[in-house]
């Protein structure tokens, strides 16, 4: 509380960048869509990946100036589909442990912002770099700001994820009766805590 505080303090005195905690929180999630395609058209996968942890560092004055850093633990993805068996579920579980996220060789991904823009009223343009499975790709993602508590800002928005920049094939079945679509969403509420 008394971190949470000086560093209120410290950033509106000065008007300075103040750095935030960014790890799971009440209502903050980090979702992954995967939507099919062929006989199972219509419906998705989605995944909610339930550790990460990252810093945001703010600045108020300066938006452009601010900067995020987020790791996330993929081996902490979880399915959540309810249209699924439980047999189909653990076939799922494998393919994206084993196959495309490769947890035990890859254990975290990686998001390291390197340019951020103003595009409206708290609402932001970040490019940076996305790393799955060691390999970095530049990526965009739209983010909306919620700094209504200084002490803790809420970051809401969405990205594109592509599964060829990674060299990773769109899982099918039944001789590719039942597919996957190449361009997945990311969606996310997080929260940076001083």
């Amino acid at each position: 509380m008394r971190r949470a505080f000086l560093g209120l303090l410290a950033t509106a005195s000065i008007g300075a960048a103040a750095t935030y905690e960014v790890a799971p929180a009440p209502n903050a999630f980090l979702k992954l869509k995967v939507e099919k395609t062929g006989l199972y058209s219509g419906k998705s996968h989605i995944f909610v990946f339930e550790n990460y942890r990252g810093t945001l560092t703010f600045n108020p004055q300066k938006p452009e100036e601010s900067r995020i850093e987020l790791t996330i633990d993929s081996k902490s993805a979880v399915c959540k589909d309810t249209w699924v068996s439980a047999g189909d579920l653990k076939k799922i579980m494998e393919t994206t442990f084993d196959d495309m996220l490769a947890v035990k060789q890859f254990p975290t991904m990686t998001f390291t912002s390197s340019a951020i823009r103003a595009v409206a009223a708290n609402q932001f343009e970040a490019q940076g770099t996305l790393t799955i499975r060691n390999k970095s790709k530049p990526i965009t993602v739209n983010v909306q700001l919620d700094a209504t508590d200084p002490a803790k800002l809420r970051l809401r928005g969405n990205a594109k994820v592509h599964l060829k920049d990674y060299g990773l094939k769109p899982p099918s079945a039944l001789l590719g009766a039942i597919g996957t679509k190449e361009e997945m969403s990311l969606d996310f509420e997080i929260v940076g805590s001083l």
